[in-house]
């Protein structure tokens, strides 16, 4: 039995939207490996749209899975007439009836998957939904060894402009479950100075953190071959001091 994912960091979409960076697709890995695919596209983890809405401006045939029911219906709003179908229902088990030409993940979406059977699962629909000769992409988020150091002090991280017209000073700490690979952030969000009102409770975000080997061996030994693999969405080669952050993978 699959433990339900927290999803309490994305309880706001408004919130969630303003502290999001811009996405970049021109010039990038992304877009190309998604404008080389000739049919139709799979998003997992779709949030509020961010790369969603964008892809089917463009053009592409695009479907999009997401289980934060809040950010799913901000992205259809979001979305107006565009021919986007979306899905509300969990990446780790979702069956949708149709195959697809690329699936991706973006945004670290894989590593909400925080235990082996998540990620197996994660991909055993992947597989599921995919042709024969048929791609699948998606990102991580490499800690360095040396910067796995608990920040149990709570630090000023940014400050948000809300639509509203006020301030919102967002705070939190860092520590790590080693024994679970897991990274955990508290965050807090007040508004107008560091020391004012909860905007909304605090919330956790969990990741879990894996290292290249283990990330290779997941994906082996659960039917993947990897493609390529890339330093960051712009095309960054692989070095030592810059993992593999992007993954572009086929049924092995």
């Amino acid at each position: 039995m699959l433990k339900p994912i927290n999803l309490s960091a994305f309880a706001d979409p408004i919130l969630d939207e303003l502290a999001s960076a811009p996405l970049q697709l021109d010039d990038t890995i992304f877009f190309e490996t998604i404008r080389q695919t000739d049919g139709a596209v799979l998003e997992l983890g779709c949030g509020l749209g961010r790369a969603t809405i964008p892809l089917a401006q463009r053009g592409i045939d695009i479907t999009g899975v997401e289980l934060s029911a809040p950010s799913l219906a901000y992205a259809k709003q979001q979305a107006g007439n565009l021919p986007i179908r979306w899905v509300e229902a969990d990446i780790r088990d979702f069956h949708l009836g149709a195959t697809y030409d690329l699936v991706f993940a973006r945004g670290t979406v894989f590593q909400f998957m925080l235990t082996l059977p998540d990620q197996e699962a994660m991909l055993a629909c992947v597989l599921d939904h995919l042709r024969d000769g048929t791609r699948f992409m998606f990102d991580v988020w490499y800690f360095h060894p040396e910067r796995m150091v608990d920040k149990l002090e709570e630090k000023a991280w940014y400050t948000l402009n809300h639509p509203n017209g006020r301030h919102i000073y967002v705070s939190g700490t860092d520590r790590f479950d080693h024994a679970r690979q897991h990274s955990i952030q508290t965050c807090y969000e007040r508004w107008d100075s560091p020391d004012g009102d909860l905007v909304r409770p605090s919330w956790e975000l969990t990741l879990r953190y894996m290292m290249p080997l283990e990330m290779e061996a997941i994906l082996h030994y659960n039917g993947f071959k990897i493609t390529a693999q890339y330093a960051d969405w712009a095309g960054a080669p692989v070095t030592q001091d810059k993992p593999s952050g992007i993954y572009i993978c086929e049924k092995r």
